[in-house]
């Protein structure tokens, strides 16, 4: 988010974090989804919309593949057409495509 600044990225990681990554780097580190990729983790699920340019998703697959490296079962799933917080629009065709998506990852046992 903080070097690629797409859509005000920047500005909102400096919103979040507090500073800069220079200004604070240990918080910065903290709020990474990378940081804390390791073996042992629980099943996860991550879906992305095809058209989100804040958080990208060649950038979710990319974690997606580190922690399927780790041993942590993970799927992946890309919602065509959604944007970033695309589940915001309740009732929406892509809300609802990821309810789907999360429920039937809860429900079922082993591999979603």
């Amino acid at each position: 988010m903080w070097e690629q600044d797409v859509a005000g990225t920047r500005e909102a990681a400096e919103l979040f974090t507090g500073g800069t990554p220079r200004q604070y780097p240990e918080r910065c580190r903290e709020v990474s989804p990378t940081a804390d990729v390791r073996s042992g983790l629980p099943r996860t699920l991550l879906v992305v919309g095809d058209r989100d340019r804040s958080a990208r998703p060649g950038t979710v697959r990319a974690l997606g593949d580190a922690l399927r490296a780790r041993g942590v079962d993970t799927t992946v799933r890309e919602l065509p057409f959604a944007e970033h917080a695309f589940d915001d629009a309740y009732g929406s065709l892509t809300s609802q495509t990821s309810r789907r998506i999360l429920l039937d990852f809860l429900t079922v046992t082993g591999s979603a």
